[in-house]
C-alpha cells in the first residue's frame, strides 16, 4: 500500500489548549528559523497560521525572502528617519543638567519667597487683629465705666478705666475720665457700715481718722493744698488702710494743684516734684503734663545761661511768644531773660569782632524795652559794621590871571 503524500505547506490548526513547543518554519519566519517557541492562542481566535489563498503565502512560495541579501543591497533612505541609535554628544548632558539644576533652584527660590511673603502677611494680619481686639475691649470697658459712673458705682468705674489705661494709654478721654472719677470718689461721703452683731475682735477707734478725713476733704475744697496734704499725712500715720481709695484721690488732687500753683509762682523744681508725686496716685491729665514739660524746658534754658547764648535765646524766644510771664526762683520772667540774653550775646559778638551780628541782638532787646545803654551799644555796633564814608573836601579852583595884549601904536605906520 502506497504512503499518502502530504502537502508540506499544510499547517495544522493550533488549539488554545495546545501548549506544546512549535518549531518555526523558515518559510514563515526566516529570522527565527529552527527555533522552538511556546505559543498560546486566546480562545476564539484560533485559525491556521497561513492560508494558501493569501497573497503573502503566494509571494513567499514563488520568491522566498533572503534577508541577508536584502540588508546588503538596500541602502538606507536619506529622507527617512534613521532607525539606528544616536550617540549622545559630550556637550548634550551638561547642558540638559544645567537647565534641570536651574529649574530646581528657581523652584526653591520661589518657594522661599512665597513662604516669606506669606509669613509677613500672617504676622501683619495677626497684629491688626490684636489691635482690633484691644480697641474693641477698651471701647466696651469705657462704655461700661460711663454706665458705672452714672449709677454711682465709682469704684468699679475706676477699675475699668485703669484697665483701659493698661491696655492703651492713648485711648481718647480715658485719663480725663479717670481723674474725674477719682475726684468724685474723694468728695463722696461713703456711709459707715454698722455691724449687726458686735464681734469679739476689738475694732480700731476711727473717731480721729474720720475727723482727719473730713478735715482734709474740706481743706481740699477750699484749695488749701498745703494744709490738706499735712492732714492726709497725719491720717496715714494713724491708719494707712482707712478709706484708702478716697485718701489716694485727695492726695492726687492736692499734689497736682499745689504743683501747678508752685510752677506759676516761680517754684519750678518744687512744682515738678509735686506733679510727679501725683502721678503715683493716678494718671496725669493733659494740663498737668503740659505744666511739667514747660517748667522742665524753662529750666533747661536757665542751665545754659552764660554758657551757650544761642541755645538760651532759642529756649526763651519760645517762652517770650507763649508764656512771657513765666519765671523761676530768681524772679526773672521769660521775656526779661530773652531781653538780657540778647544784650549779653551782642556784647560777646562785639568782643569777638562781629559787630554786624551784634546789631540784630541789640535790636531784639530794644524791641522789648528801650534804654539808653542798649541804644548806645546799637549805635556803636552799627558804626563798626558800616563805618561812615569820609567827606571829600572841595578843592579851590585855580585863579587864572588875565594876560594883557599890547595895543598897536598909532604913530607906527602899518605896512600893508
Amino acid at each position: 500500500m502506497a504512503k499518502k503524500k502530504t502537502n508540506v505547506n499544510t499547517t495544522p490548526e493550533i488549539k488554545p489548549e495546545d501548549t506544546s513547543p512549535v518549531v518555526v518554519d523558515p518559510l514563515y519566519d526566516p529570522l527565527h528559523e529552527g527555533k522552538t517557541m511556546q505559543v498560546r492562542i486566546a480562545p476564539g481566535t484560533t485559525r491556521p497560521l497561513h492560508d494558501k489563498k493569501t497573497a503573502l503565502y503566494n509571494i513567499q512560495r514563488d520568491e522566498p525572502i533572503d534577508l541577508e541579501k536584502d540588508l546588503a543591497t538596500s541602502p538606507p533612505d536619506d529622507d527617512g528617519p534613521s532607525t539606528q541609535p544616536l550617540k549622545a554628544g559630550k556637550s548634550g548632558k551638561p547642558g540638559r543638567w544645567r537647565w534641570i539644576l536651574l529649574g530646581i533652584l528657581l523652584m526653591f527660590i520661589g518657594a522661599g519667597a512665597g513662604g516669606w511673603i506669606g509669613y509677613n502677611s500672617a504676622v501683619k494680619a495677626r497684629v491688626a487683629e490684636q489691635k482690633n481686639k484691644v480697641a474693641l475691649v477698651a471701647t466696651t470697658q469705657f462704655q461700661l465705666a460711663l454706665v458705672d459712673q452714672a449709677n454711682g458705682n465709682l469704684d468699679m468705674a475706676r477699675k475699668r478705666l485703669e484697665y483701659i489705661v493698661q491696655l492703651n494709654p492713648q485711648f481718647p478721654g480715658v485719663t480725663e475720665k479717670l481723674t474725674e472719677v477719682m475726684m468724685a470718689q474723694a468728695v463722696k461721703v461713703t456711709p459707715t457700715v454698722v455691724a449687726a452683731e458686735p464681734t469679739p475682735v476689738p475694732t480700731k477707734d476711727t473717731r480721729n481718722t474720720e475727723e482727719l478725713f473730713v478735715q482734709a476733704r474740706q481743706q481740699a475744697a477750699n484749695k488749701e493744698w498745703n494744709a490738706a496734704l499735712t492732714t492726709l499725712d497725719n491720717l496715714r500715720q494713724i491708719d494707712r488702710s482707712y478709706r484708702a481709695v478716697q485718701t489716694d484721690g485727695l492726695y492726687y488732687i492736692a499734689l497736682r494743684n499745689r504743683g501747678i500753683n508752685r510752677i506759676n509762682s516761680g517754684m519750678l523744681e518744687q512744682g515738678i516734684y509735686d506733679i510727679t508725686m501725683a502721678s503715683q496716685f493716678g494718671p496725669l491729665d493733659k494740663e498737668a503734663v503740659s505744666y511739667t514739660q514747660t517748667a522742665s524746658y524753662y529750666l533747661s534754658g536757665v542751665a545754659a545761661w552764660a554758657v551757650d547764648w544761642p541755645k538760651v535765646l532759642e529756649f526763651f524766644s519760645q517762652f517770650y511768644a507763649t508764656a512771657p510771664g513765666l519765671r523761676d526762683a530768681s524772679g526773672m520772667t521769660a521775656a526779661e531773660r530773652y531781653r538780657k540774653g540778647s544784650i549779653l550775646y551782642g556784647d560777646e559778638l562785639v568782643a569777638k569782632g562781629d559787630p554786624c551780628s551784634a546789631v540784630q541782638q541789640y535790636q531784639n532787646a530794644l524791641a522789648l524795652s528801650t534804654d539808653d545803654v542798649t541804644q548806645s551799644k546799637l549805635n556803636e555796633a552799627t558804626n563798626q559794621c558800616t563805618p561812615p564814608t569820609e567827606e571829600v573836601q572841595p578843592t579851590e579852583a585855580p585863579v587864572v590871571e588875565p594876560t594883557m595884549t599890547p595895543s598897536p601904536d598909532p604913530s607906527v605906520p602899518v605896512s600893508s
